[in-house]
């Protein structure tokens, strides 16, 4: 028997979570779970235990190192891979950018397919998705 991998997707814009969350869950692999407010992400998180979290990382909401940073200093988190979602690269670009502490990243905006592909490739998932 196979266990969804778990996602927390830590975004001040809930029409982006929600978009993304629906993308992830309805190729079956995923439990998702959202949390809008970034005070709250530490908390999410120890409470979820992801295998993986997409963070949002926007010009006006620069705590992505402090998120990521209190996230990783717990002992129980810290090997869980953060995914920075930006609008400081490309459209569509996926990489990883020194800039983002060495987090990968996928710039918003994004076709999904790609990055529900990137999510899969990152959590050793077998296969491309299509949605």
């Amino acid at each position: 028997m196979t266990f969804p991998k778990r996602i927390l997707l830590i975004d001040h814009e809930p029409h982006l979570t929600a978009v993304v969350g629906s993308a992830l869950q309805a190729t079956g692999r995923y439990l998702i779970r959202q949390e809008n407010h970034s005070r709250r992400a530490l908390h999410s998180a120890l409470h979820f235990q992801p295998d993986l979290i997409l963070l949002d990382a926007v010009p006006e909401h620069l705590e992505v190192d402090e998120i990521a940073q209190q996230i990783h200093a717990d002992s129980s988190l810290q090997d869980i891979p953060v995914v920075c979602l930006t609008s400081l690269a490309s459209n569509g670009q996926i990489g990883s950018v020194g800039f983002f502490g060495g987090y990968t990243f996928v710039a918003n905006p994004f076709p999904l397919e790609d990055m529900v592909n990137c999510i899969a490739e990152m959590l050793s998932d077998q296969g491309k998705i299509r949605l």
